[in-house]
């Protein structure tokens, strides 16, 4: 009938009024929860819950917030953050299901019905009305639900203690890094595990260096130190490469290929996520050259993980994302060097480069090795970190690592090399002390090969003899007093011991090999590799083929030698 037919005129006001009456009436203002299986009973207000799913109100003024059942059944605190999280449980198909949700989530509906991948079918309509049932359900019951510790990486957290080392702890993380937090896991007989590191240990000193420096990978936080990189590397196959990334892996947990250890098939972000997940336990990643272009060229940037954090990225919110850091050693395997001619100086210093060969195998039974690593893992590193945290410990780590770096600071290598050569000596020795027990522990002079000189580090000296031997490769286009026909572009000017590269081609062939031609240029400047002009400038004006030409004038064959008349000592000669 129409109600203003018969002098109706404010029906739907006068209808809802009576709906609001009647859900006084008939609905307790503090109802309670009422599903098959729950784990506790909540007190929901005048919320409807039960086995049809989530309501409120009677009539045509009935909102339904899920047709599921939906209730919070634990509170989570992050001891290393102190977020809070919420477990949100519902009931689908005659099955409790459970997610932990960050409490921002719930209480946000557009970020609610993101929820829906998991089977939680609302739309944004519903979120609403679902977000505010979940609000109105932790205020009515803040005191009711169980707290449990959680954490959502690995690593050191709050004070003196290690993930996943903290008993009674849930993680409450990404999905996405799930498995390799569940990997952490130990498996099999520690003694198992220790007679099959004990052999691997005894196989090659590459063996020992990346088995120390999974474990070295926990001592950078508390030491002070930097992330560092160990890369084997080799051309041929079968030297047990990806075996000993297995091996080191196995430390801490499951070493299967795609559960701990990752390859290089990954992008930059997934590599930041994954080193701040990680956080203080070894990034193990096989395969170097997964990350070639297809140029052939290596594009993986070893300086973003060895700095130990991540870009700074904005929001959708119009904020900052908090910005990821860790603390590790990062080991790697590859059939090529991991960095390339042209890397910086920061990337070489933070690498440590071991080739491996048919002739040096890092082991020779690497089928036997693997398989014993795979049925026992995950017990040193714990009993390494539980053994480090007793009192006293800690400083002893502190004095012999000092003490190696002293000594390896000493050598004709740079700073950084010897951090990392002497955490992994420190780590070494600790664990033998404390873990193998077999008096078979690296030394210093040991690992010192290994390291790059202070030479093989700097970024222009690499630069400058890479101009020199594309010099040598490009004579036929060089001028010079032999007189010799010139084939192809001209690229300057050849005069005794010096060339006059054109300016241009100078920078274009510093660039073409990875190098920084104002970098390069400088280094040779205040090495006495520049004839400079009378004004100090870094070019000078020189006629080739009787055209003035702005060149570089560089000195080959390295900064000549002569003898002090005053001293008889063998001094340089600068040119600046």
């Amino acid at each position: 009938m129409d109600a203003a037919a018969v002098g109706v005129k404010n029906f739907k006001a006068l209808y809802k009024a009576y709906c609001d009456a009647m859900r006084g009436a008939f609905v307790p203002e503090n109802h309670s929860t009422d599903v098959q299986g729950q784990a506790l009973d909540l007190n929901c207000g005048d919320w409807l819950v039960d086995e049809y799913g989530v309501r409120r109100g009677i009539g045509g003024s009935e909102t339904v917030a899920c047709q599921f059942p939906v209730l919070l059944t634990r509170r989570f605190e992050n001891i290393d953050t102190g977020a809070e999280k919420v477990e949100l449980s519902f009931r689908k198909g005659g099955l409790w299901r459970k997610l932990i949700v960050p409490c921002s989530q719930y209480a946000t509906p557009k970020e609610l019905v993101k929820l829906s991948d998991a089977g939680l079918g609302i739309n944004l309509r519903m979120a609403q009305d679902l977000s505010d049932y979940l609000t109105d359900l932790y205020a009515l019951n803040f005191d009711r639900l169980p707290v449990s510790k959680s954490v959502s990486r690995l690593g050191w957290v709050g004070e003196g203690q290690f993930s996943p080392f903290v008993e009674d702890v849930t993680y409450d993380g990404g999905a996405e890094y799930a498995p390799v937090f569940d990997a952490t896991a130990p498996r099999g007989s520690f003694e198992d595990w220790l007679t099959a590191a004990r052999a691997f240990r005894r196989e090659s000193t590459a063996a020992r260096i990346v088995l120390a420096a999974s474990f070295a990978s926990v001592l950078i936080k508390p030491l002070g130190a930097l992330p560092f990189f160990v890369h084997l590397w080799g051309v041929d196959s079968s030297t047990g490469k990806t075996v000993a990334l297995m091996a080191a892996a196995s430390v801490w947990a499951n070493p299967e290929m795609g559960k701990y250890v990752k390859t290089f098939d990954c992008t930059d972000v997934g590599y930041e996520r994954t080193a701040a997940f990680l956080n203080s336990l070894p990034m193990c990643i096989d395969e170097l050259q997964l990350s070639k272009n297809a140029r052939g060229q290596v594009v993986f940037n070893v300086y973003r993980l060895a700095q130990g954090a991540g870009r700074t990225r904005g929001n959708r919110g119009g904020g900052v994302d908090v910005t990821p850091t860790w603390a590790n050693a990062i080991l790697t395997t590859g059939e090529t060097p991991i960095n390339g001619t042209g890397a910086g100086a920061g990337a070489v210093n933070r690498v440590i480069e071991i080739e491996c060969t048919s002739a040096h195998k890092v082991v020779a039974d690497g089928r036997g090795t693997v398989k014993a690593f795979r049925k026992s893992y995950g017990h040193a590193g714990r009993a390494f970190v539980q053994t480090l945290l007793e009192p006293g410990n800690l400083q002893r780590a502190r004095d012999i690592y000092e003490s190696c770096f002293a000594m390896l600071n000493s050598s004709a290598t740079t700073d950084k090399q010897a951090m990392a050569a002497a955490l992994i000596v420190t780590a070494d020795i600790l664990a033998t002390l404390w873990i193998f027990k077999d008096g078979s522990g690296l030394t210093c002079e040991e690992l010192a090969r290994f390291l790059a000189s202070r030479e093989a580090v700097s970024t222009g000296l690499r630069g400058y003899e890479y101009l020199c031997d594309w010099v040598s490769t490009n004579l036929n286009r060089f001028d010079s007093a032999t007189g010799e026909v010139l084939q192809g572009d001209i690229l300057g000017k050849i005069e005794g011991d010096f060339v006059y590269i054109i300016a241009t081609r100078f920078s274009a062939a510093l660039t073409d090999g990875g190098f920084d031609p104002q970098a390069v240029r400088s280094y040779m400047a205040s090495n006495g590799l520049l004839r400079l002009s009378s004004e100090k400038k870094n070019t000078v004006p020189h006629r080739i083929h009787g055209i003035l030409t702005k060149c570089v004038c560089v000195r080959m064959g390295g900064v000549p030698e002569v003898e002090d008349p005053f001293t008889g000592e063998q001094v340089t000669i600068s040119y600046c």
